[in-house]
């Protein structure tokens, strides 16, 4: 063989070989680039899910506040002055005050009775969502390559008294016409439903069992004060005293058949041992202050007269109302009503001048009520005073029970219920 003929063997075999090398550096680019591909789409769509996921669980927390705030809104969810405008939850959910079932609100889809639902999308301005009082959500349309989490909250009832199961979906891209429904996305976007019960903390723990509660002493002298409790199933109590009762003209209201001596209970040192605080734990369940702090309760600042200060609160849909320190009411006024009571709390003295009437349920630590004329001066629901009560008003006091049981079944503070959280 001739050294060419060598030559040129050993260069086809280099060739060969240099082929090789770049076919399989080729093989291997190709393969570490579909590797970072992949890890792109996995990376894009782990994102997604986390944002639909983030977005589910907002809508759970952005509905929690809402329910447990009293302000009237709009078709926006924003607060409105609407006349005829109510509150997020007087617009989902119906409590019965007798049982305190508590049933979400629906509408009629074509025949269907679809649950009531609340959205919230972010576009490019922000968070803008819907609350309609019939029909579904309406959203704004997005850019179509733009990321836009949004998020439905629709409420199903419990078997439990007193709670609500809440579910919210969430996703990246919802459409505007069926929302965030997984079939809409066309494989390209995530979506994530989350799931958890609401329990209601009552606005009223514990119903008092007079109409006249006093832990301190009751002094009316001739004053016409009127004390009533028709109420057989509570006892028939109209006045319990932890002192003396000192009242020449008080006016009772009994069960029927019942003596009247029977309606009052004084000198009962259980009770003046109690306290105001002890007191007041004793029929909500909790420290003042801590009942305040719930999410429903609302704090009224007011300086010599907190009339106006309370009136406006009630009449921005605040029915959990405390006020840290003294209070002053001036009549002519009317706080609440039979259908819609409030809870009025005063850490510290509460004096009452004319013709206030208020319907729920009032807690002092004492109480100076002056010059209420009969018919025009009364607490309907239950009046608890931690001290003493002086008095030469000619009020009525009248425990309600209707109002007691709405106040008890019907009002306070959705919570969460611990290890009721689901994700789908």
């Amino acid at each position: 063989m001739s050294a060419c003929s060598s030559s040129r063997q050993r260069g086809a075999a280099a060739l060969f070989v240099v082929v090789m090398l770049c076919f399989a550096m080729v093989l291997v680019a190709a393969l570490a680039q579909r590797n970072i591909v992949v890890e792109e789409q996995r990376s894009a769509n782990e994102l997604r899910s986390r944002i639909a996921f983030a977005a589910a669980d907002a809508g759970l927390e952005w509905a929690l506040a809402r329910i447990n705030d009293p302000t009237p809104i709009g078709a926006t969810c924003l607060p409105s002055a609407d006349p005829a405008a109510t509150s997020f939850r007087a617009r989902v959910l119906r409590i019965d005050a007798a049982s305190g079932a508590v049933t979400p609100t629906t509408w009629n889809d074509a025949g269907s009775a679809l649950p009531l639902q609340a959205a919230c999308i972010r576009g490019s301005a922000g968070w803008t969502c819907s609350c309609p009082t019939n029909g579904r959500p309406t959203l704004p349309a997005v850019d179509g390559g733009a990321l836009a989490p949004a998020f439905f909250v629709e409420l199903a009832a419990s078997s439990r008294p007193g709670v609500v199961r809440a579910v919210a979906t969430g996703c990246t891209k919802a459409a505007v016409a069926s929302g965030c429904a997984p079939a809409d996305a066309g494989g390209r976007e995530a979506t994530a439903r989350v799931e958890i019960a609401w329990a209601l903390l009552p606005a009223l723990r514990s119903a008092p069992v007079a109409a006249l509660t006093v832990a301190g002493d009751l002094d009316v002298g001739a004053a016409s004060l009127g004390v009533a409790n028709v109420d057989a199933a509570s006892g028939g109590l109209a006045v319990h005293a932890g002192g003396r009762v000192v009242a020449t003209a008080l006016r009772i209201d009994a069960p029927p058949g019942a003596p009247l001596g029977g309606s009052i209970a004084a000198g009962d040192d259980e009770l003046r041992a109690l306290g105001a605080d002890r007191l007041f734990a004793r029929h909500f369940g909790m420290p003042p202050r801590v009942w305040a702090a719930q999410p429903a309760g609302r704090h009224v600042v007011c300086g010599d007269d907190c009339t106006a200060a309370i009136a406006a609160a009630v009449a921005g849909g605040a029915r959990l109302l405390f006020v840290d320190g003294d209070a002053a009411l001036t009549g002519p006024a009317v706080l609440g009503s039979a259908d819609d009571p409030l809870a009025l709390v005063a850490s510290g003295a509460l004096t009452i001048v004319g013709d206030v009437a208020i319907h729920g349920v009032v807690h002092a630590a004492s109480l100076d009520w002056r010059d209420g004329a009969t018919g025009f001066a009364f607490v309907h629901g239950a009046l608890v005073v931690g001290g003493d009560v002086r008095s030469n008003a000619s009020a009525d006091i009248v425990r309600d029970a209707a109002i007691l049981d709405r106040l008890a079944y019907a009002s306070g503070s959705f919570v969460r219920v611990d290890g009721s959280w689901k994700d789908f």
